[in-house]
């Protein structure tokens, strides 16, 4: 099987963070000020990636600007040629901190936003006056003329407000609105009762779908690989070749902050560490089995192992790893199979 080299990484720098967001897949907070890698070992990961793909990659956390270094690393990873983009909560952009993010060389910035009004966002992400430092933070991108994107989770908490931050996101000036649709790990496991149940799910896809089409700024989203299939169907050519089932574990991967590569942030399983094999990314990336398992879709159980779109979607599994135990197994919001058997 061919392995395909990553075009994006997500590194995850540090697992600080002053929120307490019910989602969190890091379990973020205050306490996880130690759980970070060193200068000097974010530079030989960055190295390592660079060695073998120069890919974009996501500084991520936790919240990455609670480095006093993240201007250095960003700076070291422009040099390697890599593309430096920085997802943050927002608290700490100032006019001091966008500026030393412009001059370092970050490309662009995502800012999680999970509700259209301070009430929603601020009550998901257990941290009164998010909201307004998320619009403050955005403002501030824009006049300082990078690129910046709106992520959001979505959930049944915050589904009826997905319109609402997509047309926010519009008018705060972001070239893109990314939902990501909730897998309950880290924190969120203790919220696993508001995933989308799989008709809300289909619902929600085919909103997103039209908005796609429709909207003003481009509209992504994550960990819903079923918007492939669904653009499969409807025979959507034009924007089809945009739209792409999970890329985990093949032009997608993730860091962590002990150094292991993983398919993503939510399926915690290591297919290697960096710091143990002496900083070998491609050792990793094409000898892993775990990687191989996932990239092969003949291995897939229930749902997912018998669609006809699986090689189009694959699934998400993470999601399935969360509900089920077994990252092979069928998606669980996936309602694709399960109609089919019911008609």
């Amino acid at each position: 099987m061919k392995t395909t080299k990553p075009q994006i990484i997500a590194f995850e720098v540090t697992r600080r963070c002053r929120y307490d967001c019910r989602h969190c897949r890091a379990e973020a907070g205050p306490q996880a000020e130690s759980q970070q890698l060193t200068t000097e070992q974010c530079r030989k990961m960055l190295s390592a990636v660079a060695r073998y793909s120069k890919c974009m990659i996501i500084l991520t956390g936790g919240e990455p600007m609670e480095r006093d270094d993240i201007y250095e690393i960003i700076r070291y990873g422009c040099k390697r040629r890599l593309r430096m983009v920085l997802a943050s909560c927002g608290y700490l952009i100032n006019d001091q901190s966008i500026e030393k993010l412009k001059q370092a060389g970050i490309s662009a910035l995502s800012f999680s936003l999970d509700g259209a009004s301070a009430e929603t966002h601020d009550a998901f992400r257990r941290a009164p006056g998010s909201f307004e430092a998320v619009l403050n933070a955005a403002r501030l991108t824009k006049e300082a003329g990078i690129r910046f994107q709106i992520n959001t989770t979505i959930s049944r908490i915050n589904i009826d407000e997905i319109a609402g931050i997509a047309d926010l996101a519009k008018r705060l000036g972001a070239d893109c609105f990314n939902p990501f649709i909730l897998v309950p790990t880290g924190r969120g496991e203790q919220i696993a009762d508001e995933l989308l149940d799989p008709l809300n799910y289909e619902t929600v896809l085919n909103e997103l779908l039209r908005m796609k089409l429709e909207s003003q700024i481009e509209v992504r989203v994550t960990c819903a690989p079923q918007m492939a299939r669904i653009c499969s169907q409807q025979k959507l050519d034009r924007i089809g070749a945009g739209v792409s089932g999970c890329i985990g574990g093949r032009e997608f991967g993730f860091i962590s902050y002990r150094g292991d590569v993983q398919t993503c942030g939510f399926l915690n399983l290591s297919a290697g560490n960096l710091i143990e094999n002496e900083y070998n990314f491609k050792a990793i990336w094409e000898g892993s089995e775990l990687l191989e398992e996932i990239r092969d879709v003949s291995g897939y159980k229930g749902d997912c192992g018998v669609c006809e779109y699986v090689t189009t979607c694959g699934g998400c599994r993470a999601r399935a790893h969360a509900l089920t135990g077994d990252y092979l197994a069928g998606d669980p919001v996936c309602s694709y199979k399960r109609a089919q058997k019911n008609e």
